[in-house]
Formats: structure tokens, sequence, C-alpha cells
């Protein structure tokens, strides 16, 4: 893959020329999700891949209430023409009488009851359609949360600037299209239908002038539809990577800064804003335009029913009837009627910028799942080691599933390998760690041991070899069981935005008071904690922001002490970057925990290896592992 690299900043540190450089190719999360978006883009998004039956249906009744107040209108519109032909009439006729008074009064009645019906039926389809929409979009993020899950740490992620951006505003998007749009299918096949074929017995040129401009408002729409859906695709893509370019610049804002980048920055934000601006602009243009065709075509549309009936009644015009001229009532009738006749087209018009932007956004999203799926294929941490020999693990009459571990277990490797043969990650590693024994995994960085790590985590699948624990495959472990079962200490251990209480419980959620206590002493974090404003109930920031770096790593090893169901312990270069002082803790908290516990600790540092415990060293060339 090529790499188009641009220097953000240079600077000499020790007397050496450093550069601040930006990457500006994608790693492979975004290559995967940028391939899965082409992929999308050929396969056209369709409802049903966004809803469930229950909804399909609950969004269909919605379109069916809407139906029901828009043809409740011809009745309120047959009962005020007819009051109006009879005030008329009476009026020239000089006839007061009761009877005409008393069924004006009963036609108000009921003119007030129909319009109160609409209203209801207008206020329980949208109540439905919000309740669809709020339900989809729950469950989309949940589906989508799930799916994250499903993807292995060690697989490249796309930025979560840009993730968190996908799972707010694009799925958010869904929200018009589903409450909007959908609905006013069933009212666009319907109810201008039902007008024509209401307006017709009573007049067929004044339905042939609605069937003749109607359909030009959808037509044109469409077209213009078509180059808002790639504007809001446009725009929804250029929303998504700046919101990943400005999370990634605060979460830098230390490093910018030390290196005089900040104008740097500072420009790229604000060309990136320009951006979005006339993306936003462009969308807007297109909404403004589509807005103008379809007033002029409705317009023009009821403009020639108008004339038609004016004239009628002026005797000017006798044709377009079944019998004679137009009268007043039928006139002011086929008048009513005309307007609502473009409604359900001009609302569905108006709901296509909806359907175009949710169309956009089901289409990324899709991109997105695609992407996580293939990357969850690719390393899937929801299941074992793959390529294990099975000529050196045949047990018969063993159980398929490997009983759960309660005390430290026998680790077995034999040669393990990861990578195609051109590019090996892991070569031919053979070793033992014995029940209890703490092994030091040792080499140079590229030599394997985080990807060995990694696979006994079960984030990477190994394409050959294998890995017994006490005799049993690792894959005939329940992964979920088998996590429970290891304490691991990252490079970059994961603190979240809380209070350190919360942080520690999140591996001990029953851990008393004195548990923490007793953890934070055995990593030697009592200290530091002690000294804190609030002690334990202290917060600090998202990564540990307000913590130093050797403070996060006692943290991290205080969590892993309080895994006391967990007789393996996994360490990944636990004291890097650390000064002396603050790894000597670490290192003490390590051999504390280490105490009946198998342990493998990947590390290149010296302080380190001075302990006694037994060392593999994993060559950067062959990569084979010798004691």
């Amino acid at each position: 893959m090529r790499i188009a690299r641009r220097v953000i900043a240079a600077g000499r540190h020790r007397g050496r020329r450093i550069k601040l450089v930006e990457l500006t190719a994608d790693d492979r999360g975004q290559g995967a999700l940028e391939g899965a978006a082409e992929e999308a883009r050929t396969r056209k998004p369709a409802p049903a891949d966004l809803l469930l039956g229950n909804e399909r249906a609950a969004l269909s009744r919605a379109g069916l209430l809407l139906c029901l107040s828009d043809l409740l209108w011809i009745g309120q519109a047959a009962l005020l023409a007819f009051c109006a032909a009879s005030m008329l009439s009476a009026f020239m006729a000089e006839d007061t009488a009761v009877l005409p008074l008393l069924f004006l009064a009963a036609s108000a009645f009921a003119f007030v009851l129909i319009g109160g019906a609409r209203a209801l039926c207008q206020h329980k389809a949208g109540q439905m359609a919000r309740r669809v929409a709020a339900t989809v979009k729950i469950r989309k993020r949940g589906e989508f949360l799930a799916s994250i899950a499903r993807v292995s740490p060690a697989s490249g992620m796309p930025g979560s600037g840009q993730m968190a951006a996908y799972l707010s505003e694009q799925i958010d998007a869904l929200g018009p299209y589903l409450t909007h749009f959908m609905p006013q299918q069933q009212r666009l096949k319907i109810v201008p239908l039902a007008i024509v074929l209401t307006v017709l017995p009573i007049s067929w040129l004044a339905s042939l002038i609605l069937m003749v401009t109607g359909p030009v408002i959808p037509l044109f729409m469409a077209l213009v539809g078509m180059r808002a859906k790639a504007a809001s695709e446009a725009q929804q893509e250029e929303l998504a990577r700046m919101s990943g370019m400005l999370l990634d610049r605060l979460r830098g804002l230390v490093t910018l800064r030390l290196f005089g980048a900040l104008s740097n920055t500072e420009r790229d934000i604000e060309t990136a804003g320009e951006r979005f601006r006339n993306g936003t602009m462009n969308v807007l243009k297109i909404a403004f335009l589509s807005s103008t065709v379809l007033e002029l075509f409705s317009a023009l549309g009821i403009a020639f029913v108008a004339v038609y009936v004016g004239f009628s009644l002026l005797g000017d015009l006798s044709a377009g009837t079944w019998w004679g001229a137009l009268s007043f009532g039928p006139g002011l009738f086929i008048l009513l009627l005309a307007p609502e006749f473009f409604a359900p087209l001009r609302a569905y018009a108006a709901a296509y910028h909806d359907r175009a932007a949710g169309l956009a956004a089901l289409s990324k999203l899709d991109a997105l799942d695609r992407s996580l799926t293939e990357m969850a294929a690719v390393n899937r941490s929801d299941t074992a080691v793959r390529g294990t020999d099975p000529a050196a693990v045949q047990r018969p009459g063993l159980a398929q599933t490997a009983p759960v571990l309660r005390q430290a277990p026998l680790i077995d490797i034999s040669r393990l390998q990861v990578g195609a043969q051109s590019a090996r990650r892991l070569a031919s590693v053979t070793f033992t760690a014995r029940a209890g024994e703490a092994v030091i995994l040792r080499g140079r960085s590229g030599s394997g041991k985080t990807t060995l790590i990694d696979c006994l985590l079960g984030f990477v699948d190994a394409d050959g070899g294998h890995i017994l624990i006490n005799g049993f495959p690792l894959s005939d472990f329940d992964p979920a069981g088998w996590r429970r079962s290891v304490a691991w200490i990252g490079q970059s251990p994961a603190l979240f935005h809380g209070s350190i209480r919360s942080n520690l419980e999140l591996a001990n959620e029953t851990a008393s008071g004195a548990d923490l206590e007793n953890a934070l002493a055995l990593a030697g974090a009592s200290g530091f904690v002690s000294r804190l404003p609030k002690g334990l109930n202290t917060v600090i920031g998202e990564e540990g922001f307000g913590l130093s770096v050797g403070e996060g790593r006692r943290l991290a090893l205080a969590r892993a002490a309080l895994r006391t169901d967990a007789p393996v312990l996994l360490a990944d270069e636990p004291t890097a970057g650390l000064d002396d002082d603050t790894a000597q803790d670490v290192i003490a908290g390590l051999e504390r925990l280490a105490e009946g516990r198998t342990v493998l600790l990947a590390t290149h540092d010296p302080r380190v290896l001075r302990l006694s415990w037994r060392q593999i060293e994993l060559t950067a060339g062959a990569r084979e592992a010798s004691a």
C-alpha cells in the first residue's frame, strides 16, 4: 500500500532531526471501509435491510392512517360545498326556512367531527412512525456496537471520530427517512387516485387536468433527487472525515503544541470546515431548486382547474362534464379537492430529500457493517487459534469443550506461525510454560512478542502450529470463558472517563473497598491515589487524562490484581516509557501479582530482564524460540 506523507512540523531533539508526519493514506480498517463503501455503492439499499416485520407493519399502518386522514377531507369538502351551494340557493330565492338552517347546523357539526378524526389520524400516524424510527435507531446502534465488539483489537479499525460520526449523525439521518418518507409512499399510491375517481363522475376534464399535471411532480423530483442523493452522500462522507480529523487533532494537541504545528492544524480545520460549508450550501441549493419545481407545477395544476371551473361557472365553457354546464356546488367541490390532490405529491417530493439522506446514510452504514464483518472474519476474536495441527492434539474420548480453569495451567506452544510465508509475524515458535511458572518473552521490536500475546488472547488467528492449555487446544475453550481466566496488562491500558473506583471495578464489579485498597497496595499505587483530592472517587479523563503514564500503568496493574479468578497473567511491555523509579514499582507489583499464576511477559526492557524468571528469546530473523 502506498502511503502519502505530509510533514506537519519538524524540529530537533538531542541532536537528532525529528519530523511530525501526517499519513494521508488509509490504514487497514479505513481501506476495508472504503472497499466496502465502493461495493455498497453498487448495491442499492432497500428498506428490507432496515426494518423488521413488525416495524414494517407499523409504518404501513401509519401510512394508512395518513391516507384515511386525506380521504376524510373528501367528506368535509362535500359538506362544505353542499352547504355553500344551499346557502347561495336560499339567498338567491330569499328562503329563510328553518329546515335549511337545521341542516346547515348539522352539517357544521359533522364537519367539526370529521376534522377531529383527521387530526387524530395524523397524530397517531406521526406517533407510530416516530416510535418505529426510535426503535430502528436504537437497534442499529446496538448491532453496530456488537459488530465492533466482535472485531479483534489487533485489527485495523477506522478512526474513532469517524466511527462516532457514523453511529450518531448517520443513524440519526435514518429518522426523517422513516418518519417522513416511508409513510408517504402509501399516501401517494391511494389518495391522488381516490380524488381523481371522485372528481371523474362530476367532470372528466377536471379529472384529466389532474391526471396530466400530477405525475409531472414526481418525475422532476426524481431527476433532482438523483443529484440530491449524490450530494448527501458526499456531505455525510465529509462530515465523518471532518469528525475523525478533529478528534485526532484534539487527542494529539499536546504533541502538536510541542512541535509548533498548531497553525498548520488550524489551517487544516479551517479548510475542512470550508469544504463542509460548501457541501452544505450545495445540498441546500438542490433543496431550494426542487422546492421551486414542486411549487411551480402544483400551482400550475391548481390554476388550470380553477380556470376551468371559473369559465364553466361564468357560462363561457360548457364542455368537460357528463351533463350540461358545471354548477356552483360541484365546481366548489372540485376546487376544494384540487389542492388535496397535490398535497401527497408535494409531501412525497418534500420528503424525497429525507430519502436521499437516509439512503446515503444506509449505504455508509452498510459499508461500515461489511468492513467490520470482514475484519471480524479475518481476525475472529470470538474464536480461538486456527491452523491447529490435528495430529498433535488427537484426544480420543475427550469432550470437545475444555474445562474452566481454576488453577494456574500448563501452556504448551508448538510450531506456532502467524502470517504468510513472505511476511511472517511469528515463525515456528515452540516452548512450554509450566503451571505457575513466570516466563519472559524477550526480543527486539518486531520479533513477534505482541503477536504471540494476541494469539493467546484469541485476537489473532494462527496459520499453523498449536497452543495447548493443560493439554486442551485453545480452540476447545469457550472464548469468553478463556478470557475470564486471563488477566492482561497492555502497553497502553484503557482508562475511561470516570472515577478511579469505576475504572478498577471494570475488573471486578463486586470488589469491596478493602479489595480495592489491597489491589492498589499490591500495584504500589496506594500512595499517589491517597494524595488525589478525592482518593478513589477522583475523576480522570478519557485515556487516563490527569494521570502520568506510570500512574496509569500502576492502575492497570491494580485492575489486574482484582482478577483473583484469573490463573493466567499476560503482560505486554508493561514498563515501556517509564522512568527507573516507576518501572521498579511496576516490576515489584508484577512479582507480587505473579504468585500462583502462569505468567507470560513480553518485553525487551533490560530492567525487567534482571528478574530471575525463565526467559525465552524470539529472534528477529527466523523468529525461532530458544531458552
